[in-house]
């Protein structure tokens, strides 16, 4: 999580209050909407975790299954979820772009080299005139599967290391 930096103050649901001294008036840095404008045009990263990687008789060319992953983006300051199940996974990586539960946020997931693409497009409170994008790629570290006897066949339930991908931004007036 991001640490705020505060003169003296308190934020409550978007709102800032100001701290009174005797004979003093100390208020917020900034105001809330201008952190989304801020860091939307620093440095920003996605940190992938809670990966889940299914696939079902994989040793014998099976590439039906399951993926997803949580993502937290430090630009918009969310987390979401993205997930596809019951899918031929060899086909997302040259398919429409999958939505996230945040419409915002879509992906891409390759089979073959095991690796990930996430971009998102978001406005800010401050600046609803200018809209923002962000995207970026990069390999899974796949630990191991560990496979068991189901109904569907030899499902292969794989461990994939958490991560960070560093976000290339753009920005565009509307």
């Amino acid at each position: 999580m991001r640490a705020s930096t505060f003169i003296a103050g308190l934020v409550v649901s978007g709102a800032s209050l100001g701290l009174a001294l005797p004979n003093h008036q100390v208020g917020l840095a900034r105001d809330v909407a201008d952190d989304c404008s801020e860091r939307s045009k620093s440095s920003t990263y996605w940190t992938i975790d809670e990966l889940v990687l299914k696939v079902y008789d994989w040793d014998n060319g099976g590439s039906m299954g399951t993926f997803g992953f949580r993502s937290y983006y430090s630009a918009t300051d969310t987390t979401v979820e993205c997930m596809v199940q019951d899918v031929d996974l060899a086909k997302l990586a040259d398919g429409p772009w999958l939505k996230c539960n945040n419409s915002g946020t879509e992906f891409r997931f390759d089979f073959t080299d095991i690796s990930l693409a996430i971009k998102e497009t978001w406005t800010c409170a401050g600046d609803p005139g200018q809209v923002f994008s962000a995207s970026s790629s990069g390999m899974i570290m796949l630990h191991g599967c560990l496979d068991s006897n189901t109904e569907k066949g030899v499902e292969s339930d794989c461990h994939l290391m958490e991560f960070e991908m560093g976000a290339n931004v753009t920005s565009s007036a509307t």
